[in-house]
């Protein structure tokens, strides 16, 4: 018995406590305070939200100088993460452009043409802020509707997209449309009796049509993982539609034009 009293004895000035000194707890905040000491706050631990390595996405300013001079990684960011409230700010100051653009040439054309117009000149010019409306309105859903088109041609073509970047890739495709505010003002102090004010609006149109189309090719091509060849059929798909829905309503057209002189019903044609 007394040699387990003394075992015990011995045991208990050899631990922790016979040393004077309390057992450290705070160990680990220690060497974390060590550690930002010595290497600054990229020693810390990751935040539990954010995964290791993760980048940070371009601000607006940095978005807009990537859709014009680096389209293809800045649309590989926007599929990784589509940013939907910078594709709808970016769309709202295009809209907000084309509607004062617009407003501008509806005031000078009415104004010139107050004589022609007789006693309809004062009823057009108070429907051109309801006009002026419609038209920033009408920005807004071409860009929801041509998007939805998009993105359900791209999954019928194979796609493994979301609409939500397709949505967002779109919106910026539309960037290029801002070049044609300068051109737009050239061709208002020109006027357009002149023969640069009635070529180079159109040839600026379409320069920037084919722009903002090759943006959306890409865009789709990022986000759905497409090959070029379906990503241009996607984004071609709405213009294709459209032009067969013209032929067909032109085709009904000419068929009732005929059936009226010859008095054959309309429906035997079907």
């Amino acid at each position: 018995m007394n040699e387990e009293i003394l075992r015990e004895g011995a045991e208990k000035r050899t631990g922790p406590a016979s040393t004077g000194v309390s057992p450290d707890f705070t160990r680990p905040d220690q060497e974390q305070a060590q550690s930002l000491a010595a290497g600054g706050p990229e020693h810390l631990p990751a935040d539990p939200g954010q995964e290791d390595g993760e980048e940070r996405f371009p601000g607006f300013l940095e978005l807009v100088y990537g859709i014009f001079f680096e389209p293809r990684p800045t649309m590989q960011k926007v599929a990784r993460k589509p940013p939907l409230g910078q594709a709808a700010l970016l769309v709202t100051i295009l809209n907000a452009l084309g509607t004062g653009a617009w407003f501008l040439t509806s005031a000078r054309v009415l104004g010139r043409e107050t004589d022609t117009l007789g006693s309809f000149a004062p009823v057009l010019q108070a429907l051109i802020p309801l006009g002026a409306v419609t038209v920033f309105l009408w920005g807004y859903l071409k860009w929801f509707v041509y998007s939805s088109f998009l993105s359900l041609a791209a999954e019928i073509l194979g796609g493994l997209g979301r609409a939500r970047g397709v949505m967002a890739a779109s919106g910026l495709a539309g960037l290029p449309a801002v070049l044609l505010v300068p051109v737009q003002l050239l061709t208002f102090g020109a006027g357009s009796d002149s023969l640069a004010g009635n070529m180079f609006p159109g040839l600026a149109g379409l320069a920037v049509a084919i722009w903002s189309a090759v943006l959306n090719v890409i865009g789709v091509r990022e986000v759905h993982s497409l090959s070029i060849g379906r990503s241009l059929l996607a984004v071609l798909s709405p213009y294709m539609a459209l032009l067969v829905f013209s032929i067909l309503l032109l085709a009904a057209l000419v068929m009732a034009a005929a059936a009226l002189p010859s008095g054959v019903p309309l429906w035997n044609y079907f």
